[in-house]
């Protein structure tokens, strides 16, 4: 803002009818420029002055100090508006970004699921078949269970016992017929 603009703003400064954008740069002039602050003095000086004893309040004894006091609460705001629109972009964003990894990661899970699901449909049953054809035997029982009960003891009946135990033990006996 030039001098010449803020010069044309003080009337609207001390009335409050400046717009926020406009009242900032107003307050950062006059925190800078000595001339038009002294200027900026002296009208609020008068105005306010000449409103208080309108309307019979007590006249201020440091309007130099209101004065001060007012534009630096302006300032304050300012910087609060600007703090608050930083923290609340910055959650923004933040909550923007961790928003995309969980689409991503679950878009990517999806996707990891969808291409196995393909990959297992392609591959079928008979993957590895031509390769060890003869070493595995594809079925659709459980091959565990169907060897545990392959290698389980099989029952025998008396007389096989009693056969497996004649062949195993062979009894070799010299029996001689006298031939008559």
């Amino acid at each position: 803002m030039t001098c010449l603009e803020a010069q044309s703003n003080i009337m609207a400064f001390v009335d409050k009818k400046l717009d926020d954008d406009r009242t900032k740069d107003f307050v950062r002039h006059m925190k800078h420029c000595d001339n038009c602050a002294e200027e900026l003095e002296i009208y609020y000086t008068l105005i306010v002055g000449m409103r208080q004893l309108d309307n019979n309040e007590e006249l201020s004894h440091d309007f130099k100090k209101d004065l001060h006091d007012e534009l630096t609460r302006i300032e304050n705001r300012a910087k609060n508006a600007k703090r608050f629109k930083l923290s609340t972009f910055g959650i923004v964003f933040t909550a923007a970004v961790i928003g995309f990894f969980l689409f991503y990661s679950s878009v990517l899970n999806k996707v990891y699921t969808i291409e196995q699901n393909i990959i297992k449909a392609e591959q079928g049953d008979y993957y590895f078949y031509n390769h060890f054809s003869k070493y595995i035997d594809i079925t659709t029982d459980d091959v565990i269970v169907r060897s545990k009960e392959m290698n389980k003891p099989i029952e025998k009946s008396f007389y096989q016992k009693i056969h497996s135990y004649n062949i195993t033990h062979p009894v070799w006996t010299d029996i001689s017929y006298e031939e008559e």
